[in-house]
């Protein structure tokens, strides 16, 4: 029997983000290039690499490395487009014409008609 060490436990909590990520993944609860994915498996990557390291594990070691540096990548730059894309829309929002609505025309008020036969009616 193999003594339990923390290289044990690493494995297992890493698998389990793994699993998880999966599992909402399928359940379309997240998608795979959001952040929550992301992090769970940079996560997952990173207690699985402390483990390979550990161990001494050269194949895990290379695969567990490059699939960081990929999704670290990936994260950063899906960072960078959502700042980039928040700063467009405020200076969007700040140097919008907004469009000047004319003042409403009152319509003009007319003078009572007075027709003439009512003048000289008056005048009699």
């Amino acid at each position: 029997m193999h003594d339990f060490d923390i290289r044990i436990m690493f494995q297992i909590i890493g698998a389990l983000l793994y699993i998880t990520n999966f599992l909402l993944l399928q359940t379309h609860r997240i998608h795979a290039t959001k952040p929550a994915s992301l992090l769970l498996v940079i996560s997952a990557c990173s207690i699985l690499l402390t483990a390979a390291i550990i161990g001494h594990d050269w194949g895990l070691i290379l695969l567990e490395g490059t699939w960081l540096f990929l999704v670290t990548t990936t994260f950063a730059i899906r960072q960078r487009s959502a700042r980039r894309q928040a700063v467009l829309e405020r200076e969007a929002e700040a140097t919008a014409v907004v469009p000047v609505r004319p003042a409403p025309v009152a319509e003009p008020v007319q003078a009572p008609v007075v027709r003439e036969r009512e003048l000289a009616g008056a005048a009699a």
